[in-house]
């Protein structure tokens, strides 16, 4: 009887202990590892740990996409552009595509500056012969800047509504040291912009200049005026290719619908100039903070006018939008002689700077003043930045340009590689 009531005892027991195995068991299990992992978050959170780390990520997003919307709507801060451009948010059908060819240039990237604060989308295409990536380099960021390293007289393809036609040296010293590639640029650059134009049906302007009116025997000039040009001087590479760019600008117009603009542009000055160009303004500037020798060529009695940039790309943009499709010029009519210009600049630089009279040049014109009437009566524009205020302005660039170089030494009248 012994065995039976063991073996009832026996089974008992192994029952209790299965139910005991089955339930409770896992609710202390379950208990436990609650208060284990709860016991873990709390450590976690005074040590910094997983829960911190997925705070921090999402943390960080929000702040990228912060810092995102705030860079697609402003320029960055750099040496050459310290101030900040905030630009404006176009709808699709006022955004325009506009590409500005050499638009790493001087003029070119104040251009930029204001189409971007307009909030088009720009593509400047350059091949940084003279212009520098410094120039537009405060808006490598910007989702609406495009930046093609490319040279015009290859054809390239693009979708635009408008060509800001730039591209080309400017300076003496620098168009003169390969002419035949100036005179290319000139004109098989302006046939490769006026057939995109054709192409895409876009509106182009040309940046002619007041030098096809060469040395001119009409004072001041007027658009009227066919000018007065040495057609195999020197200077004729330049003079001449801008002359039958217009041709072409024209031709397309008639023969084949191309809306046009140009604008003979007069000298020009202000910020982001090369400092080795070459150029009167820029020469002048450099060799005062240096106490060097202003360098005159002849006598000093040619005479010049001087254009603030911002007033420039006024008139362009002007020009650009409004219904006038013949050539404009665009210049200030404040004519200075050199030597008057001179002892302007020793003056405004407290310069002790001696002027130095050296030969002429050939075929330097001896009269240069823009007859504006036309620009005041179909653009309602003329210049409105006082001489004496912009060079200030550039007075202050080149000597911060200046400060970094330590020397620059001026480039003189004949043919000279930019020295970027």
């Amino acid at each position: 009887g012994s065995n039976g009531w063991f073996s009832k005892q026996s089974f008992l027991i192994l029952l209790i202990g299965t139910m005991l195995g089955y339930m409770v068991l896992p609710v202390l299990l379950v208990e436990t590892s609650t208060l284990s992992f709860n016991q873990q978050q709390e450590k976690d959170k005074s040590r910094g740990g997983p829960t911190r780390e997925l705070i921090d990520k999402n943390d960080i997003q929000m702040r990228l996409i912060a810092d995102q919307h705030v860079l697609s709507r402003q320029s960055l801060p750099t040496d050459r552009s310290p101030h900040v451009m905030e630009t404006a948010v176009l709808s699709d059908h006022r955004r325009k595509k506009i590409l500005v060819t050499g638009g790493a240039g001087f003029v070119g990237s104040h251009l930029v500056d204001k189409l971007m604060m307009e909030g088009h989308e720009v593509t400047v295409l350059d091949n940084f012969f003279t212009g520098q990536k410094k120039n537009v380099a405060h808006w490598f960021h910007h989702p609406n800047f495009n930046l093609v390293v490319h040279d015009v007289t290859e054809p390239i393809q693009l979708e635009v509504d408008e060509i800001y036609h730039l591209a080309c040296p400017a300076s003496p010293p620098h168009y003169q040291f390969n002419p035949v590639k100036t005179i290319k640029t000139s004109t098989m650059g302006t046939l490769n912009m006026l057939g995109l134009a054709k192409r895409v049906r876009a509106k182009v302007l040309l940046t002619s200049t007041s030098e096809i009116y060469g040395d001119p025997q009409v004072h001041p000039q007027a658009e009227e005026y066919w000018g007065n040009v040495n057609i195999i001087g020197p200077r004729s590479c330049y003079d001449e290719g801008k002359r039958v760019a217009e041709t072409m600008m024209y031709s397309y117009k008639n023969q084949n619908n191309v809306e046009i603009r140009i604008a003979r542009i007069f000298n020009t000055f202000g910020p982001r100039m090369h400092p080795n160009d070459g150029r009167v303004v820029s020469n002048f500037i450099i060799q005062a903070l240096q106490n060097k020798p202003l360098t005159v060529y002849g006598q000093g009695e040619q005479t010049r006018s001087f254009q603030y940039v911002s007033d420039l790309v006024d008139g362009l943009h002007s020009l650009m939008n409004g219904n006038y499709d013949g050539p404009v010029n665009l210049g200030n009519p404040d004519e200075f002689t050199m030597k008057e210009f001179a002892e302007y600049i020793k003056k405004l630089t407290n310069s002790e700077s001696e002027i130095r009279y050296l030969s002429k040049t050939q075929d330097d014109p001896s009269k240069r003043k823009p007859d504006i009437s036309l620009a005041k009566r179909v653009l309602g524009w003329q210049p409105k930045v006082p001489v004496e205020t912009g060079l200030t302005k550039t007075i202050a660039y080149f000597q911060t340009v200046l400060d970094e170089a330590g020397e620059i030494i001026p480039t003189g009248p004949g043919a000279s590689k930019p020295q970027n």
